[in-house]
Formats: structure tokens, C-alpha cells, sequence
């Protein structure tokens, strides 16, 4: 028999999905001028075809950095709390952004870049805190959320950086001033570091920390242990010194985190090899479109800024809207195979808009019709995200290890974000050197290929989530 669904904690929810914002702010903030900024940056010597090297290896080394760290801080989050460490993590958000957008030189963008994803380990422990202040009735629904937030930062993000990037020039009544020009991008960067700092503002006040080893006992209030059970702590009033109970004393004791040998247990790896999967061919996607849009199709920055708004906006409004239904109706693994389904989709329709583009010479109507189909297969890809979730919050040991647990998969999501974008852009700018090759379509030939690698892989997972009893699976 089902359980009934228990109502969210929205209180901390909402505070973690406001601070998980931050983040797609900040990453795609920059989607739709970097292209223009490496040009202007002379780095390709007036070379349109070259642009797509330079873009990844920008858009890479924030990966690159953040999966040289983000397991350091999970397990760190583990020792002290989560609280503290998504704190830190904002603040480097502020300041990274700050750097990125006073930058003049090639060089001051990279360091920009690694910085950020260095002090940066948010990611995953944000879903730590979301699997410990829910249980097994509600967490599908509480991380249906987390790609929602993502998408709904990406919706305004690209916008905000295609309109108010060069702002003297395209705002010249109010920013017509020498640090404008000299600084032409540096308004959407501040903007982004500016929100940034207000969701650490926010954290620092209303969240509460969810980690069962710190959770704070806060009088006359229900605790939820363990993702699963309530406790009443004490009577309302009643000073915290004179009757509070140890927290062992209520669940047990409480075992520290786990070390890393015990972390990799079959179902931790298979979750993990099926999140970087998905993780590889969505950053590839994510890091193609702009590049092909600036590049092939000759969109301007404030085009490309609608067209990324535009499938976040569609995305969250299907995500509301039908994402709960459909995992009912079809099962985690079948949402997440259809998810993974889409993006060989996506990848196949890029040659069909460059070879429309190439016959006509200027962007058609149905042109414009592939281009939607890109922005509505959108939200089902970003439902296999709703769905790895479970897959690597049920795969973790022990409630003490989610933080390490989900350290560890985004350590490997982060790899594979940080060989994606730069693999992609320039399997693209070599396909656009050599049509000699697959007709110049080799890029795309190789993107579906790992997409299809990855709709085996998922057969590895079973049809649902681990039971919270199976969780000590087999070690290797």
C-alpha cells in the first residue's frame, strides 16, 4: 500500500532552493557574450571558426576546479555542518563574479573562472540538506525541485547577460561613463554576485542546519531525525539547559562519517557513473548551443539571452506542471531513459538547422520550428536530473555520509563537466574546419554517440531507488 505523501518543510526548503539559485545565475549569466568577449579579447585574430576553443576552455575550468574540491567539501560539511560550508560556497560566488567581470585579459577570466568552482561545493551538498529534511514520501518531489531552480535561474540569467552586457552602449542614459566603457560587462556579473550575496544574507538567518550530528535543538519545536521520524524535544518554554535530552539518547548513536573505501559500495558507483553520464552530454549540450547560435546562425548576445530564457521558462512551467504524474505514471528509470532519449534527440537536429541555414543564408521558418523542438525537448532532459537524485541519496551508507556521498558524485559530474564544453566546442570548431568529414557533422556524430553509451548505462540502475535497507550494499 502507498504511503501517504507528507507535506513538505517549506520553511527550509525554500531557503535552500533560494540559495541553490545562485548558483545557475551565476554559471549562465556569461552564455550569451562570452563568445563576444573572446573576440574582443582578440584571442582568435578575427577567426569566427576558432571562438568555440576559447569558450571552452572557459566554461570547462570552472568544472575542472570545482571537481578538484567539491569532495573536499562535502566531507568537510560532514565534519562541521552543511550551513557553514553553503555559506562559504556563496561567498565565493560574490567575489569570483565580482573578478569576472572586472577582468580585461584573457588570463584574469581563467582565474576568474577556477576560483569560482574551487570555493564553490554547493552543489551537492544542497541535496544533502534536501534528503535530510524529507523522507521517503516526499524526497521525489522535494528534488523535482532542484532542476527546477536551476532552470528557473537559467531563465533570467542568459537575459540579464545579453541585455546589460556593453550597457553604455545599449543603456548609454544612464551608464554613458568611462568605467562603463572600460568595463563592458561587468553590470550583469555584479548583478549576479549582488544576488549572490543576499541568498548568504538570507542563509546566514533563516536556515537551519540539517545535519543530524549539529542539528541545533531548538525548544518547542518538532525535529526530524534521519529523514524520517518526528521527536518532540521539549515543551514549549522550557529552557533548553533544564530538559533537554542528548540526541543519542533518542536515535542511538550516531555514527561519524564514512571513510572513503566504505563510500564505494556497487550502488554509490553505479549512481554515480549514470549521474557524470548525464552530466557529459547535458554540459555538452548546454556549452554547444550558444557557440552554434553566435557562430552558425549569427544571433546576436541579446538573441541568444532570449532563446536560453525561453527553455528555462518552458522547462519550469513542464516541471510544475507534469513532472510529479509522469513519475507515477512511468516509473524513476523510465523518466530517466526518456530523459537521456532526448538529448540524442537534440543533438540530431543541429545538422538539420545547418543545413537549412546553408541552402537559404539566413535563419527560416523552419529553422525557427527546430529550434523550438530544441526548447521543448529541454524539460525532458532535465527530468532525468528530478529522478539520478533519488538514485545517489538512496545509494549513500549512511545518513552521516550523504554529504560525502553526494561529494563523491558531483566530484564525477564535475569531470564530466569540465571535459564537456571544451570537448564539444572544439569537435565543433574542427567540424567547421574540415566538412571534408562526415560533411562537417563529425561533432554531432560523436555527441550522439555517447549519448547512446549513456542510454545503455542506465539499464545498470534498477527500476526505483534503493530501499533505506538495502542501503549497505556490497562493497568492492
Amino acid at each position: 500500500m502507498m504511503m501517504q505523501e507528507r507535506p513538505l518543510p517549506w520553511h527550509q526548503l525554500s531557503v535552500l532552493l533560494l540559495m541553490n539559485t545562485a548558483e545557475p545565475i551565476s554559471a549562465t549569466v556569461i552564455y550569451p557574450f562570452i563568445a563576444q568577449l573572446v573576440e574582443e579579447l582578440h584571442m582568435t585574430n578575427g577567426k569566427k571558426s576558432e571562438v568555440g576553443y576559447y569558450v571552452g576552455l572557459v566554461e570547462s575550468l570552472f568544472f575542472l576546479t570545482e571537481a578538484l574540491f567539491v569532495l573536499q567539501w562535502g566531507r568537510l560539511s560532514d565534519r562541521i555542518g552543511r550551513k557553514p560550508v553553503l555559506l562559504i560556497g556563496l561567498s565565493g560566488l560574490v567575489l569570483s563574479m565580482l573578478s569576472f567581470g572586472l577582468s580585461h585579459t584573457f588570463i584574469g577570466i581563467v582565474i576568474s573562472r577556477a576560483l569560482a568552482g574551487a570555493l564553490n561545493g554547493n552543489i551537492g551538498i544542497l541535496k544533502s540538506a534536501v534528503g535530510e529534511i524529507t523522507d521517503e514520501t516526499n524526497k521525489a518531489r522535494a528534488f523535482s525541485y532542484l532542476p527546477l531552480v536551476w532552470y528557473f535561474g537559467s531563465t533570467f540569467a542568459p537575459i540579464i547577460g545579453g541585455y546589460l552586457s556593453h550597457p553604455a552602449e545599449n543603456i548609454p542614459q544612464l551608464f554613458d561613463t568611462k568605467f562603463w566603457r572600460d568595463n563592458p560587462y561587468f553590470l550583469p556579473c555584479s548583478i549576479s554576485a549582488a544576488y549572490a550575496l543576499f541568498c548568504s544574507i538570507l542563509g546566514a538567518f533563516l536556515l537551519e542546519e540539517t545535519h543530524p550530528m549539529f542539528r541545533r535543538l531548538d525548544r518547542g519545536k518538532y525535529m526530524r531525525l534521519n529523514g524520517t521520524d518526528e521527536v518532540l524535544m521539549q515543551e514549549a518554554g522550557t529552557p533548553y539547559s533544564s530538559h533537554a535530552e542528548p540526541l543519542e539518547s533518542l536515535v542511538g548513536p550516531i555514527k561519524p562519517p564514512t571513510n572513503f573505501r566504505n563510500l564505494c559500495t556497487r550502488n554509490v558507483l553505479v549512481s554515480v557513473l549514470n549521474y557524470g553520464l548525464l552530466s557529459l552530454v547535458d554540459i555538452c549540450l548546454q556549452a554547444l548551443l550558444p557557440v552554434f547560435l553566435a557562430t552558425s546562425l549569427h544571433f546576436s548576445p541579446s538573441s541568444i539571452g532570449i532563446m536560453l530564457g525561453t527553455m528555462g521558462l518552458v522547462n519550469g512551467v513542464v516541471q510544475i506542471v507534469f513532472f510529479v504524474r509522469l513519475h507515477r505514471l512511468l516509473g524513476t528509470r523510465n523518466i530517466f531513459m526518456l530523459g537521456i532519449t532526448a538529448f540524442a534527440a537534440s543533438f540530431a537536429v543541429f545538422p538539420l538547422i545547418e543545413k537549412e541555414y546553408t541552402r537559404y543564408g539566413h535563419v527560416t521558418p523552419k529553422i525557427y520550428g527546430l529550434l523550438s523542438l530544441i526548447v521543448l525537448l529541454c524539460p525532458v532532459e532535465s527530468m532525468s536530473y528530478n529522478v539520478i537524485f533519488l538514485y545517489v541519496q538512496a545509494a549513500s551508507p549512511s545518513p552521516t555520509a550523504l554529504g560525502a556521498t553526494h561529494g563523491i558524485a558531483q566530484t564525477v559530474a564535475s569531470i564530466a563537466r569540465a571535459i564537456g564544453p571544451a570537448s564539444a566546442t572544439a569537435a565543433y570548431a574542427f567540424s567547421a574546419h574540415r566538412p571534408d568529414i562526415l560533411g562537417g557533422y563529425l561533432v554531432y556524430y560523436i555527441l550522439g554517440s555517447v549519448t547512446i553509451f549513456a542510454i545503455f548505462a542506465s539499464r545498470t540502475i534498477p527500476a526505483e531507488p534503493w530501499p533505506s535497507n538495502e542501503q549497505e550494499a556490497i562493497k568492492l
